[in-house]
């Protein structure tokens, strides 16, 4: 699923109870000891939302596979006389598809404001040095931590030679809280020299946690795409949600939260 609409759920129950239907304790049949396919009463099966129960217990998503679009169940076989139930919800409209609109959302999200909000590890970057220079910024920001700092020492060849950095003072350069925060390092010591590619930065950067704005912001993006189709309009016609006074408040959210993120510093509500 999505880096910050982590289920389709979410996107559904922020559309409004009558954007979907719940079913609670539905018979889906009785086992013999050898079925093992069983298929619901609805398709559109919205993930993660379903619950299965042999004789009364739950049984773990790991035991069975479901098609959510077919609402079929395969791989699950009951004991012989027990009762196979069912809790789950269903929409209108495809569970794959409504994936499909979460990750467009997503990219829209990430293309817009310039930013990644989930948590990217293992990014290397290259930084090219000037004369004098002892300041410098990474391309991604806010940076949760530096594995390692690299200054290729050797002169023009084609083999680098790269020393390690030290962080801290006293020593070869600053990244405190502020610096990670705008992907910035700052050298006091052991100053890299003028060239191309002369530092090598290996961090992790991005959110531990998705901001929560983050996470609105990526599902009204989601629910601006799924109202705006001609498809889905028929869904949500005469639902007052989706009157354009309330299509009007979303846009201008959508505009207020993509202004907050193109500022540098964003803190994790």
């Amino acid at each position: 699923m999505g880096n910050y609409i982590t289920t389709s759920a979410m996107l559904w129950e922020h559309l409004g109870k009558d954007a979907f239907t719940k079913v609670r304790s539905e018979i889906v049949g009785t086992g013999n000891a050898t079925t093992s396919a069983w298929e619901l009463d609805h398709d559109n099966v919205i993930t993660s939302s379903q619950t299965l129960y042999t004789g009364g217990t739950a049984v773990g998503t790991g035991s069975y596979s479901i098609d959510l679009d077919d609402g079929k169940i395969t791989g699950l076989t009951a004991s012989a006389a027990e009762v196979l139930t069912a809790d789950y919800d269903y929409a209108d409209i495809p569970d794959s598809t409504t994936q499909k609109i979460i990750g467009y959302a997503e990219k829209e999200l990430d293309e817009r404001t310039g930013r990644s909000f989930s948590k990217n590890t293992g990014e290397i970057e290259y930084v090219s040095v000037d004369d004098g220079q002892d300041v410098f910024f990474l391309s991604n920001y806010p940076v949760i931590t530096f594995s390692s700092v690299e200054v290729n020492t050797a002169t023009i060849t084609d083999a680098p030679s790269w020393t390690t950095s030290t962080e801290g003072l006293g020593n070869d350069y600053l990244g405190n809280a502020e610096d990670r925060e705008i992907g910035r390092i700052r050298y006091i010591d052991n100053k890299p020299g003028k060239g191309e590619d002369r530092i090598k930065v290996t961090y992790d950067w991005g959110f531990e946690a998705v901001p929560v704005l983050a996470e609105e912001l990526a599902i009204l993006l989601a629910e601006r795409k799924m109202y705006s189709s001609a498809i889905y309009k028929a869904i949500f016609k005469g639902q007052d949600n989706y009157t354009p006074v309330r299509l009007e408040e979303i846009e201008q959210r959508i505009q207020e939260l993509i202004a907050i993120f193109r500022k540098q510093n964003i803190e994790i509500a």
